[in-house]
């Protein structure tokens, strides 16, 4: 309107400014609403009627202009959008997010890792850095609810850590030295865990006690020993459970260039939880490296780096884990360098130390009594 617009008297508000005509107004709208909805689908809602999906015309209108759906230029726009065959009396929904958008790439990020090159290679990098950027402006209502969290030694909450113990002797090799043998493994010992591969030392942990040896998953008759831990320095990481409800900017506008892809990256961001934290089954065929290549950008290659990550227990409803990297978790820390398809992991050097040490006196042994099951049924 400001480049192009007349100077006339507006029809709708009745002042005389730069006006546009309501007929181009309505084609850019529909040109919109052609590529981004569909009528909804019919289903049976109260015997014997059926009932639609979706919304009105009149949503999707303010939805593209972003203003309230009772604004004149709304019912303006619907009543000459109905000579193009979008009715009142039909619903609208979202049209699926096509192959060339955010769920495509995924699935070639996937595939990349599980059956192309395993190094971090330069698609991988490029794919979570356009998905992780600008990571330390996305809040929910505040600051003290970023995803990008900092952890001090002094504020943050315990942490506690726990291993299964075979017999007497493990039991006392923990008491022995607990700050050792209770932290993060030496690489030697270090077995392929959500997020790292074995060899590369992670520290483990939950923000709960009970929520640490359940993530074990230790049998009836078994026995665990738990202990806390403190942050003896300040840790950056990234809290995924915050994605959901998070700030994550303006919404794109309908009229953007790849509207589709913008929109989303910040829906699969809202998603991504769930992604990370589905259940790896003995016997499924799939496996923790997609989850692995995440955590080694988030320490690696994402600048600023992090230190560790937060994400609900899938084994403790309500519980969260908090896993630290080696470079804070172990006394010893990965060496990753550039190769001719991008950075591999080469070795270990010496670290600056844990940033996370034992709290004397607060070792328990657990003796498992029983375990509680939750199911979904389907009838077969």
């Amino acid at each position: 309107m400001k480049r192009k617009g007349l100077s006339m008297l507006c029809t709708l508000c009745g002042v005389k400014r730069k006006c546009f005509p309501l007929s181009s107004i309505s084609s850019m709208v529909k040109a919109v609403l052609d590529a981004y909805i569909c009528e909804g689908e019919y289903y049976r809602r109260f015997n014997p009627g059926f009932s639609q999906e979706g919304d009105e015309p009149e949503f999707w209108v303010s939805e593209v202009l972003r203003c309230d759906n009772v604004e004149p230029i709304v019912q303006a726009v619907c009543n000459d959008l109905e000579g193009y065959s979008y009715s009142r009396d039909t619903n609208y929904v979202r049209k699926p997010f096509l192959p060339d958008g955010i769920g495509w790439q995924w699935v070639e990020f996937q595939e990349g890792m599980l059956h192309g090159n395993r190094f971090f290679n330069d698609s991988a990098r490029q794919f979570l850095g356009w998905l992780f950027d600008g990571l330390d402006s996305y809040s929910s209502s505040s600051q003290v609810n970023a995803v990008v969290r900092l952890l001090a030694s002094d504020t943050a909450p315990p942490i506690f850590r726990a291993r299964p113990c075979a017999s007497s002797e493990e039991v006392d090799s923990i008491s022995a030295d607990p700050d050792r043998n209770l932290g993060a493994p030496p690489k030697e010992k270090a077995k392929d865990g959500r997020m790292n591969p074995a060899g590369v030392p992670a520290f483990y942990g939950a923000f709960e006690r009970n929520t640490c040896v359940a993530e074990l998953r230790p049998p009836v008759g078994s026995n665990v020993v738990s202990g806390e831990f403190r942050l003896s320095g300040t840790v950056r990481v990234l809290d995924f459970g915050r994605f959901a409800e998070a700030d994550l900017g303006a919404h794109p506008s309908f009229f953007e260039p790849n509207y589709t892809l913008k929109a989303g990256r910040r829906d699969f961001l809202r998603d991504l939880h769930e992604q990370i934290t589905v259940p790896v089954l003995p016997g499924s065929g799939k496996s923790y490296l997609i989850t692995q290549v995440i955590a080694e950008y988030l320490a690696t290659q994402h600048f600023p780096r992090f230190d560790g990550v937060i994400f609900k227990s899938v084994q403790k409803p309500g519980g969260q884990n908090i896993v630290l990297f080696s470079h804070v978790a172990s006394r010893e820390t990965s060496v990753v360098q550039p190769t001719s398809g991008g950075y591999m992991i080469l070795g270990a050097k010496a670290s600056a130390g844990p940033q996370i040490t034992f709290v004397p006196g607060s070792l328990v042994m657990h003796t498992i009594t029983g375990v509680h099951y939750a199911q979904d049924d389907h009838a077969l």
